[in-house]
């Protein structure tokens, strides 16, 4: 035999088990399409961000500050060392008069942090008006866009030119709180610099000398900003000093100079009382003038900086937490599928040697060498994770992250993925591939190559039957019928197989556990937080000093037919950093008036769902955030107010709540942590109807009283959960799919080795009158045993893998259901039972096929 016959000989192989080759095609695409597809979906994503970014000159750190940014500022922001580049600003929240919606709008930047031009043109003239073009279903080019007051803008009335999309808004349904309308923004707009008065400037944006070439997802940027930052608003803090000393410097003079013009006008009195009177009417307006800009300084109070950085854009942390999930799933669920891959490649090349044995025999009589004989096996091998790795690959770097990016961005407004290519994960998907199938080969062919020709050449013995454990519990064997036991000599006889079939059966069902349990632990958070624990609809936030009448329309809509309940409480917004990232973290406090709160707010333990008592003294914080904080029943948590002055709390209890961070305080605990007496500064409020139109509609009514800052609506937060859940549910529902494929094609590869090594054996019983489905069952009694087994180990896999990813994958803010329930199980069982099931027909007519005179005259 020549060594071209040998080639051909091996390529032959390849067709004459075309099954048995796509199996293990199908098993190494699959896993190299997971592994490749989720390796890559998460740098793709934040590349695509930071193209976008890039593109748009997203600036590294807005500034805003409570006196309007001036001259001296802007020196500030040139001479700092750090700073590339800096363009200063407008913006002002504006009500649209037609669907009174709103709207935050911007002075059209040229440098930094630009917008993206969806339709028609960017605005130009001082009377020209660019939109979000998420709100072009409800305006159209050309049409006249009205605002209800001017504020700081020259005019009311503009002309809408084009639609755009910002560089800083990535929330399709986040646009931040405002004073105006609803008290939530609907949206962003964009007019021309000139159509502002000219007044200081409100807002200031900053790009960075040392970042441009970072990427904005990394802790090294996120480092070198935080440095920058506070570098800079140590600058601006000092100059903030020295205006506030000039002004009181100016108000002092204005004050003696308006102190000499009087004493002046008790002069002329006496010789000229008619323009003495004039002087003196001039002279109480100059007063009044002063004494408002002396009160407006002691309102003010010193100028205060505030500095964010890209993660205070909505949108921006949500789109990073989103990729960093995604790594986490890359991490877990690749390395199943590649582990089962080589669990199910041994089983079925040790089924392929054995078939091979006699042909190896003879090539070795003939004089070959192992490593000609082994080539026929490694070809196999070779081909099968070759190709496998060549379709798992192409698709897996260019379908699976586009599929993921689409489901994660239904809430974005990034549109396009950015595809990347990586050698390294191919050459390493490649390489695992190789040893799942070539490595796999060389040790099933290690013994039998060992062996002389001669033995090689007689067939080999059938593996002799021996006691097992069950025969020693006699009482029991008595009573087992013969299939029974032979089934059960059957499964320990061939324990290979036995374990193969467990342990690939149970990957699969662990795999379904883990995605099916994910997708319940999302689904039913939305109604749980906002059902069950949430119960109120708007969180009003009341101005410092409103008007006697503003209080009396306030007091008077809160006792409105529309409001089902309220409670007043005392709201502030504290921070923290913490997480793995060392991340600033928001929480809302609610310190509750009375005992009112628990008709609102329900407070409960998690795990047994015992009630919590929030009493004076009590301070329960939420679970997620006492995770983060590591914080216990009676450890002491230190937390940052608006003023970044520390307020320590003594935790008494720890309440389940899934979204968001909360700390919930009783008048005695606010006291001892505030040093000041309880004063109540919002309501908390359900209404009657609580949808989301109504909710919108009357959270503008409150906002008309002119007693309210701003109105928080659940609404949109309900709607923000909704659709970062539907997101990640679309991606576990493709895990799901894959996790399905797998389970086909690891049991259909699986029961075709045990048909196809056991030809013989059936061909026998059918020969000693076993009918069709007597000789189905015999032989497929052990896969479904074998099967169960595997699932129930698949459970115990499964519930691990769920509880490793549940506590991983939330973002910081958030946390998932933890439990497993009974459908879960049930679902993950019927999956790899009901193709177990539909095998089981295709088997039983191979099984009929079986030409009993031929098997039983093979030497095999």
């Amino acid at each position: 035999m020549s060594k071209k016959t040998l080639w051909k000989d091996a390529f032959q192989a390849i067709t004459h088990s075309f099954g048995r080759f796509v199996a293990f095609f199908l098993l190494m695409a699959l896993s190299a399409f997971t592994l490749i597809g989720l390796k890559m979906t998460g740098p793709d994503m934040r590349q695509a961000a930071s193209a976008f970014y890039q593109r748009h000159q997203l600036a590294d750190t807005s500034l805003t500050s409570n006196y309007g940014l001036d001259n001296s500022d802007e020196q500030v922001l040139k001479a700092d060392s750090d700073i590339n580049s800096y363009e200063l600003g407008y913006f002002q929240d504006a009500v649209l008069t037609k669907h009174q919606q709103a709207i935050c709008l911007f002075s059209k930047p040229t440098k930094l942090s630009t917008y993206a031009l969806v339709a028609g043109k960017l605005p130009h003239k001082d009377s020209e008006l660019a939109l979000d073009y998420l709100l072009a279903k409800k305006y159209h080019l050309g049409q006249e866009i009205t605002v209800k007051q001017k504020g700081q803008l020259k005019y009311r009335h503009f002309r809408l030119v084009g639609f755009v999309r910002s560089s800083e808004y990535l929330d399709k349904n986040d646009f931040g709180q405002t004073t105006v309308g609803s008290g939530s923004l609907a949206g962003y707009g964009i007019v021309a610099k000139s159509a502002f008065k000219a007044n200081p400037y409100t807002i200031a944006r900053v790009s960075y000398k040392q970042t441009a070439n970072l990427s904005p997802y990394s802790k090294q940027y996120a480092d070198k900003v935080a440095l920058y930052q506070r570098r800079l608003k140590k600058r601006l803090t000092n100059n903030g000093q020295e205006k506030y000393q000039v002004l009181k410097n100016q108000l002092a003079d204005s004050q003696t100079q308006l102190a000499q013009k009087q004493a002046q006008v008790q002069q002329l009195q006496m010789i000229n009382p008619t323009q003495a009177k004039l002087l003196q009417a001039q002279l109480e307006g100059a007063q009044a003038r002063l004494i408002h800009k002396k009160q407006a300084l002691t309102k003010l109070g010193l100028p205060t900086y505030t500095l964010h950085e890209r993660d205070y854009n909505p949108g921006y942390t949500l789109f990073r937490s989103n990729s960093e999930r995604v790594d986490i799933l890359a991490n877990i669920f690749p390395l199943l599928l590649f582990a089962i891959a080589a669990l199910v490649s041994l089983t079925t090349m040790m089924r392929f040697v054995e078939e091979e044995r006699i042909n190896i025999g003879t090539l070795k009589a003939l004089g070959y060498s192992n490593l000609d004989v082994s080539k026929k096996f490694l070809l196999y091998s070779l081909v099968a994770s070759g190709l496998g790795v060549a379709l798992g690959a192409s698709l897996g770097f260019r379908l699976l992250p586009q599929l993921i990016f689409k489901a994660y961005t239904t809430n974005l407004t990034l549109s396009q993925t950015k595809l990347l290519f990586s050698w390294t994960y191919l050459l390493m998907t490649l390489l695992v591939a190789i040893s799942c199938t070539t490595v796999a080969a060389l040790v099933a062919l290690r013994k039998t190559l060992s062996e002389k020709p001669a033995q090689l050449l007689l067939p080999k013995p059938p593996k002799k039957g021996a006691k097992i454990l069950l025969e020693r519990f006699k009482f029991l064997w008595r009573h087992m019928s013969f299939t029974q036991k032979v089934t059960a000599r059957n499964l320990f006889r061939y324990k290979s197989r036995m374990f193969m079939t467990i342990f690939g059966v149970a990957g699969c069902t662990g795999l379904l556990v883990m995605g099916l349990g994910i997708r319940d632990s999302l689904r039913g958070i939305t109604n749980i937080q906002f059902h069950d624990l949430i119960r109120y609809d708007l969180v009003l936030s009341q101005k410092d000093y409103p008007t006697h009448e503003a209080k009396q329309k306030l007091t008077a809509a809160l006792k409105g037919s529309t409001v089902s309940k309220s409670a007043a409480v005392n709201y502030q917004l504290l921070t923290k950093k913490a997480g793995a990232d060392q991340s600033v973290q928001s929480i809302s406090m609610i310190a509750p008036h009375s005992k009112k709160l628990s008709s609102l707010v329900t407070l409960r333990n998690r795990t047994n769902q015992q009630q919590l008592t929030l009493s004076a003294d009590s301070v329960i914080i939420s679970e997620k955030l006492a995770n983060l904080l590591k914080a216990k029943v009676g450890s002491t948590i230190s937390l940052k107010d608006t003023s970044d002055q520390v307020r320590t709390f003594k935790v008494t209890g720890i309440t389940e709540m899934y979204t968001g961070h909360y700390l919930f305080v009783g008048k005695k605990a606010y006291q001892t942590a505030f040093k000041k007496a309880w004063t109540n500064n919002a309501y908390l409020v359900k209404l009657k109807d609580s949808g989301y139109q109504n909710v919108n509609r009357q959270a503008r009514k409150f906002m008309d009283t002119g007693a309210l800052t701003t109105v928080v609506q659940n609404t949109n937060n309900r709607r923000t959960i909704a659709n970062v859940i539907a997101g990640l549910g679309n991606v576990i529902f493709i895990l799901i799919g894959m996790a399905t494929t797998l389970a086909l094609v690891v049991i259909y590869n699986l029961t075709n080795i045990n048909v196809s090594e056991r030809v013989r054996e059936l061909s026998t019983i059918k020969v000693l009158g076993f009918y069709d489905r007597e000789t189905t069952l015999y032989i497929y009694r052990e896969t479904i045993i074998l099967s169960l087994i595997g699932i129930g180990f698949g459970y115990l896999l499964g519930a691990y893998l769920h509880h490793f990813i549940i506590t991983s994958l939330p973002p910081a803010n958030a946390m998932f259901d933890p439990n497993l329930r009974l459908t879960n199980f049930l679902i993950s069982a019927l999956i790899p039972g009901g193709i177990t099931l539909v095998l089981a027909f295709i088997m039983h007519y191979k099984i009929k096929a079986v030409d009993m005179l031929a098997a039983l005259k093979s030497v095999d």
